[in-house]
């Protein structure tokens, strides 16, 4: 019985996953297909973008995730002070405030950033037909080929959120220009 329970859960996260980001490039078509744009040429540079930003913020999270449960607040806490007790609260709730926005953005950003992926992979295999059908047959390759066993998982899932999280951050912070001087 729990195995059954496991295989309707991956046929749901499937399903969710494949609307969601049909759902990205349907309602943000502008975004998604500058990222795309962004995304095209440059995999290897998303790949890395998106492996060094993703790296340092999963660093700062379990720095925040050690900083709610930090041992020294803890004792201080456990002291009976009203006053240190009433901050160790506050402070525990702001951190755990700041965990969660940082990793709802970072799923957003590669939420987006996978949306163009799957347009851009859909776009390969049907250059002829709608956009809109090319985006569903990328999203259903994206997501089948990320539930593979092993392979996708461990392989091409990183992978690909990484691509799709660097090309989501070239998009949203592009280099400043430098100012050319006539001389």
């Amino acid at each position: 019985m729990n195995s059954i329970n496991s295989i309707l859960l991956l046929i749901f996260c499937g399903i969710t996953s494949i609307a969601l980001l049909t759902t990205l490039g349907l309602l943000l078509p502008g975004k998604v297909e500058r990222i795309r744009e962004t995304l095209e040429g440059h995999f290897v540079r998303s790949f890395v973008i998106g492996l060094i930003v993703l790296g340092l913020s999963f660093a700062v999270l379990a720095l925040l995730g050690y900083l709610i449960n930090l041992p020294i607040l803890q004792t201080m806490a456990s002291e009976k002070v009203t006053y240190l007790y009433a901050v160790h609260g506050l402070v525990r709730v702001l951190l755990t405030l700041l965990l969660l926005l940082i990793g709802l953005s970072l799923i957003s950003i590669s939420a987006l950033g996978l949306s163009a992926l799957s347009a851009s992979l859909g776009q390969r295999i049907q250059s002829t037909r709608l956009a809109k059908r090319a985006n569903f047959n990328g999203a259903i390759l994206l997501v089948l080929s990320g539930l593979t066993p092993f392979l996708g998982w461990f392989i091409f899932t990183p992978v690909a959120i990484c691509i799709g999280f660097g090309s989501t951050v070239q998009v949203l912070f592009p280099p400043k220009a430098t100012p050319k001087v006539v001389n």
